[in-house]
């Protein structure tokens, strides 16, 4: 893959255990690893990234990059929220030519997960599972001594055609085996779905309890800035000599300057108003735009919430 593309897949990394790093024919992947702390999304939709610059009197865009790009072996929570993106950025209604662009020259192949990553793990509650194959062009199970592969669009079949030398036809036994792993995956997961969600929390306006449930919020913004569906984003000029260049970088909604108005005015100052938001975006306004919602129960914004917010209790605490 890496003859032709910039590969990257699960790697060691001291510091944060599997990362989604570049591939070569001598890197060591880390197949039974159990997730990134940094969503692979960040590969469509960098962190930070340049527009626009301006110079000698004039504005030029910045040419956008199509690098042919192969995402191997990423977990199913995580292919699932590029499709999410996708609603978003290849819309109906517009179309993002940064995100399209990074977006056309993606290859995603997904790896089933053989166990939940951690007890945060709850992809089960939102619809989705330990095999889910949206976002995915193929996704790969790990079966100890091989790798079963499966298309899923015809850039994956594409993919599995050229590379037909090192395949071969998988054995009923092997099929089978991919499917107790699923089942068996699937059992350790959460049984609660939040498929009502949307419903239960279209009324919820009782402001005493999402006072309750942002009391310990630091809004930090490491929920957001960790979440594989998040896609605020704001600009920013940043001036450079006798020039400057025009930057778009993510946003987090708990920020308190996230809805600050040019007038000074901020109808979202207290962290219980961003907290609601927050919640309300992925549990009802999306769902009611794209019939979807916006967590795929990934647990990162549990793992590393330096309060120990776990999403899960406060949505049930709203819905009560």
């Amino acid at each position: 893959m890496a003859k032709d593309a910039e590969a990257l897949g699960p790697i060691a990394d001291g510091e944060h255990g599997a990362v989604l790093g570049p591939l070569s024919d001598t890197t060591a992947l880390m197949l039974d690893y159990g997730n990134f702390k940094l969503p692979p999304k960040r590969r469509l939709f960098p962190q930070c990234e340049v527009i626009s610059t301006y110079a000698d009197g004039c504005v030029s865009e910045t040419k956008q990059r199509s690098v042919k790009t192969v995402l191997f072996g990423i977990r199913p929570c995580d292919a699932q929220a590029i499709a999410h993106l996708d609603k978003v950025f290849l819309g109906d209604d517009a179309i993002d030519p940064y995100y399209k662009s990074r977006r056309d020259a993606t290859l995603v192949i997904s790896l089933a997960c053989r166990r939940p990553a951690s007890t945060e793990c709850f992809c089960s509650s939102t619809g989705a599972g330990p095999a889910s194959k949206a976002g995915a062009d193929a996704m790969a199970w790990n079966l100890g001594t091989s790798l079963l592969f499966e298309s899923i669009t015809v850039k994956g079949e594409a993919f599995l055609k050229k590379h037909a030398a090192l395949l071969r036809e998988a054995t009923p036994e092997e099929l089978q085996a991919s499917k107790k792993q699923e089942s068996a995956t699937l059992k350790e997961l959460p049984t609660k779905s939040l498929a009502d969600v949307p419903k239960l929390l279209k009324n919820q306006n009782d402001p005493a309890i999402w006072e309750e449930v942002s009391s310990t919020c630091l809004s930090c913004g490491a929920c957001t800035y960790l979440c594989p569906t998040c896609h605020c984003f704001d600009f920013y000029d940043e001036k450079q000599g006798d020039g400057a260049r025009k930057l778009r970088l993510h946003d987090a909604c708990m920020f308190e300057s996230f809805a600050l108005e040019a007038s000074g005015h901020n109808p979202r100052a207290r962290a219980s108003q961003r907290m609601r938001q927050r919640v309300m975006h992925k549990f009802s306004y999306a769902p009611e735009n794209y019939n979807e919602l916006f967590c795929v129960g990934c647990g990162r914004c549990i793992i590393h919430c330096p309060s120990s917010i776990d999403i899960r209790e406060t949505v049930s605490k709203v819905i009560l």
